[in-house]
Formats: structure tokens, sequence, C-alpha cells
């Protein structure tokens, strides 16, 4: 209040303070003239950079590899972000970062992702690396005091501290206020990436640049594990780490010099928008953006509406067969009989059926998307003729309707299409097709592998 020249009193009368807003930042807010706004907004990126560059001091860089051109910059309406100085081709290799902290993501923990965090961070904090993690949002004090998605999770966050004392007793933690321990948490929660390596998922954080790449629903960005080594020849080539998780950030599609560098935050990209902003809100506290084909994820087939017993018959459809796709998926992860998963993945294949003889979603719909691609794979896995033959009409409807919603032909998601209805192809003695989604899965793999 001191510095806005105005008393408490007076800003409030002004209008309605936020929750957890100072006078100053009230003042900034909205009364503050644009060249006031400017500069308070200089001091503020001053002061962080300054606290940034202190916390990073004394932690070694885990960068194997930096494009360069590639920076962090203030990016509007996201705070930071990675920037490209330079045009960047399709499958260029743009970042290799090993992780600060990560730990492997254990199947019983999927429902309790803060139990993954809490490992992770004994890790960091284990290793003395606590203040190299501040650089990371929500920083200390007071934007991890009014960030939007602490008070949501304010039992989860008292949960894995607790967890995380339990689990690194020593000096590190011992220095450590509960406050620290419980923003460490909410900051993996919300930078930390969930990566392949070694065929295992792990949970990594990669605070340098890897954690700085901001979301899109249309990433130019794909993000992957890979389990950094040495080299063989101890003659040459650089030292990449011995054995550490890294991430690497590898470009989709062709971008133009300027450009933001993005990624997604969420698992799959085939989602409506509403689900999709639903996540993102919960997890990451920020909304979806929007994508132009977005209509077409919710659409009804021409002439049909979202009415009527049709419509229940087909949501109960939906959801009984995703219940026994998921229940077939976790069967199988846990070793069960093969018997007990067949019978899962028939009520599958027929309530997947039931969605797709329906005829009321467009081809694009999100369930019908789904229910095309699962149904196409439980057709292809005996690799019966007949059954293939089927199963390719919907794999080559399930490619239509992907490549609408994917950033470009390089997108994971495409080349496992492909290969299914590669695999399609040849049981139906479908040899020139065949041979057309090799040649295209060949052409990803010379960009991309």
């Amino acid at each position: 209040a001191r510095s806005s020249g105005l008393p408490i009193s007076s800003l409030a009368a002004i209008g309605t303070m936020l929750p957890g807003e100072s006078p100053l930042a009230f003042f900034l807010r909205t009364k503050a003239d644009t060249a006031t706004k400017e500069i308070a907004e200089s001091a503020a990126v001053a002061e962080a950079s300054g606290k940034d560059a202190f916390w990073k001091a004394g932690c070694k860089s885990k960068v194997d590899f930096l494009l360069e051109g590639v920076h962090i910059a203030q990016v509007e309406g996201k705070g930071r972000g990675l920037i490209t100085r330079d045009a960047i081709s399709a499958g260029t290799v743009v970042l290799r970062e090993r992780a600060l902290g990560a730990a492997t993501i254990r199947p019983e923990d999927s429902d309790q992702p803060i139990v993954s965090a809490a490992r992770v961070a004994a890790v960091v904090i284990n290793a003395g690396h606590e203040k190299a993690t501040r650089v990371l949002e929500p920083r200390p004090g007071r934007e991890y005091a009014e960030h939007p998605v602490r008070a949501e999770r304010l039992n989860e966050l008292t949960h894995g501290r607790k967890l995380v004392r339990k689990e690194g007793a020593n000096v590190h933690i011992a220095t450590l206020e509960d406050e620290d321990i419980e923003r460490l948490l909410l900051a993996i929660t919300i930078n930390a990436q969930g990566v392949s390596g070694g065929g295992r998922m792990h949970q990594g954080l990669f605070p340098e640049y890897g954690a700085m790449a901001n979301h899109s629903s249309r990433p130019n960005l794909l993000l992957r594990g890979d389990i950094a080594m040495p080299p063989a020849d101890e003659s040459g080539g650089p030292v990449r780490g011995n054995g550490e998780l890294q991430l690497v950030l590898q470009a989709v599609c062709d971008v133009e010099a300027g450009s933001e560098l993005t990624v997604s935050y969420l698992g799959e990209l085939y989602l409506p928008f509403a689900e999709r902003d639903e996540q993102l809100r919960e997890i990451y506290g920020f909304p979806a953006d929007r994508r132009a084909s977005d209509a077409g994820l919710e659409a009804m087939a021409p002439g049909k509406q979202a009415e009527g017993e049709a419509i229940q018959r087909l949501v109960a459809a939906n959801s009984q067969a995703s219940d026994a796709w998921d229940k077939a998926a976790d069967l199988q992860a846990a070793g069960a009989p093969q018997d007990a998963i067949r019978k899962h993945r028939v009520i599958a294949a027929a309530r997947y059926a039931d969605v797709l003889n329906a005829n009321l979603l467009a081809e694009t719909h999100s369930w019908r998307y789904n229910a095309t691609w699962r149904l196409a794979s439980l057709l292809t896995q005996d690799d019966e003729p007949k059954s293939c033959a089927q199963a390719l009409i919907l794999w080559e409807s399930a490619v239509r309707s992907g490549r609408r919603v994917w950033p470009s032909d390089l997108w994971p998601e495409h080349r496992r299409l492909l290969k299914g209805a590669q695999r399609a192809a040849k049981g139906a003695g479908e040899e020139v097709k065949a041979a057309e989604f090799a040649e295209k899965l060949l052409q990803i793999g010379n960009l991309m592998d």
C-alpha cells in the first residue's frame, strides 16, 4: 500500500480485491497506468530471474543437448515458455535433458498420483536439489500461496508431505519446512512428465528446459523418454549420463522461426474440448485451448438427434464396452489367464459393435473413434482373413478421423493405427495395401527414430 501512495481503505473502495491479492497488486490491476504496469512487470521479471539464477547455482546442468536457437522467454498469457529463434524441420531433436529426480510409476499408484510425486520429491530432496526446483511454478512465497490448484489439493499435498518425510528421513529433509515440501510436491504435479524408459513408465522432473514447454492441444513437439548411457567407446562421443532417465523433445511438424515450442500435457489428443478442459483445470489450473476439429469430436451423424431411447442405449453400450476393454487390459497387465481376458474382450467387441451399428455418431465423434480402432484391434488379433477384412475398413476409418486431430502424420497414434492396418491388410490378403502402410511406417521411422 505504501508503494502505491494510497491507503488500503482507498484501494478497497475502488473495487473488490481478489482472494489473497496484495494492495499493491490490486492497485496495479485496477488503477495504474500502462507505463506503471510495464515498469512493475519488468521489475517482477528481473526479480524472478535473479532468484532463478540463485536457486540454480550449485546444481550441475542436466542438459545433454539443446538445439541452437531454442531459449526460454515470456509468452503472453502463459508465463515462461520455449521459443525457437530459427525454423525447425519435422523430426529434429530439440532437447535431451536428464531428470533432476525420477521414480517408476507403479500400476497400483495410477489412482493416487501424489504417491509417485512423493517418491520423486524424496529423490530430489535426498540429492540436495530442492533449491533447484524453485525455478518452477509455483515459486516459493506468494506465487505458491496464491496458486489456484493449491487450495483444491491441500489434503493431497498434506498426505504427500507425510510420505516424503517417511521415505526420505535425512539431513536435507530435516532442514525443510512443511510448506517447502508441499510446494515441491505441487511443482512436481504440475511440471513433471510421465515418460517411458527401459520398458517402464516413469515420472521425471526436468526443470531446466523440459518443464518450460507449455501445453497445446495442437503441439509441435513430441515428448518421449530414453535411458541416457555413456558411449561404449571411451575414445569419442559425449557422455550422456549413466543409466539416468532422459527427456527427449522432438519436432513432429515443421516449425516456423519465432514460434513457441509446445507439448501435450494430456495422455491422448483425441479428446473433446470439455474433457480436455476438465483435465487441465483439475491438474494444472488452466483452461484448454480450442481446435478447429473440436466440433467433429462431438458431432452426430447427418440427420440424427442426441435424444430418445436410442441415445440411452448408445450411452449404455459405450460405457459397457469401455469397462470391459479396461478390465481386459488390467487382467493382461496382471498376467491373468487368457480365458479371463478373452471373456472381457468378447464383451468389449460386442458392445463396440453396438456403438457403431447404431449409426448415430459422425465418423469423427470421439466415442465412435475409440469404438472403431478398438474393435479393429480385437478383430485383427487372431489374423483370421474374414475378420481382418472387416478390421481393415475400421482401421482406415480411424486413420481418417485421427488425421483431423493430430498435429501431423508423425504423431505416435498414427503409427500405431498404421501398424494395425498393415497387419489387417496382410491377414485379409490385401498385399498392395499392406505394402502402402509399410511404406508410410518406414517414412515415419526415418524421421522419428
